[in-house]
């Protein structure tokens, strides 16, 4: 007899349990802080600014509300020396984005001092993207900007890579 007892007191519980989580919301959406219809119309964003058919809209980059930039892994820089005057600098880039999903945006490579030229890598990446977790590797040359530079030794940087090169002459 008290089997039964325990039997549909866990019974009582599982349909108590189950009919609360079954809530029903009060403003019917789904949402629980909404409190409009579909049908209402919303208020405009502050700042936003009404545009009519004849505003011509520039192309974006890729970016903005559905992506956002992640780190690349940089592995190695190279940099190389093309004989020609005035002397030509490149540095090839190579490492792995982090997914399948993760592209390369853009590589700057940017004179930050007086002999020290920085390299940054910017990636884009979907928000709601399903990806193969796996590293994908890549390879990319970029120009560093050395025209007029008088004789002497630079350093790159890539994050924690550095590598120097060294102008013999002024490069005018």
């Amino acid at each position: 007899m008290t089997t039964n007892k325990i039997f549909f007191t866990y019974i009582l519980v599982f349909f108590v349990l189950l009919f609360s989580a079954c809530q029903v919301n009060p403003n019917g959406l789904g949402y629980p802080d909404s409190t409009k219809t579909p049908s209402e119309p919303t208020e405009p964003i502050p700042g936003d600014l009404p545009i009519s058919s004849d505003t011509p809209i520039a192309p974006t980059k890729p970016g903005g509300w559905n992506s956002y930039q992640q780190q690349a892994y940089v592995d190695q820089i190279q940099i190389n020396l093309m004989e020609s005057f005035p002397l030509q600098v490149s540095v090839t880039v190579t490492g792995n984005l982090p997914d399948g999903c993760t592209t390369l945006e853009e590589i700057q490579a940017l004179q930050v001092d007086d002999q020290t030229f920085e390299i940054r890598v910017f990636t884009n990446r979907m928000i709601d993207a399903l990806c193969t977790q796996a590293l994908v590797p890549f390879e990319e040359n970029v120009n560093l900007d050395v025209r007029n530079l008088p004789a002497g030794t630079y350093t790159v940087k890539a994050y924690d890579l550095i590598e120097t090169f060294t102008l013999d002459i002024d490069n005018k």
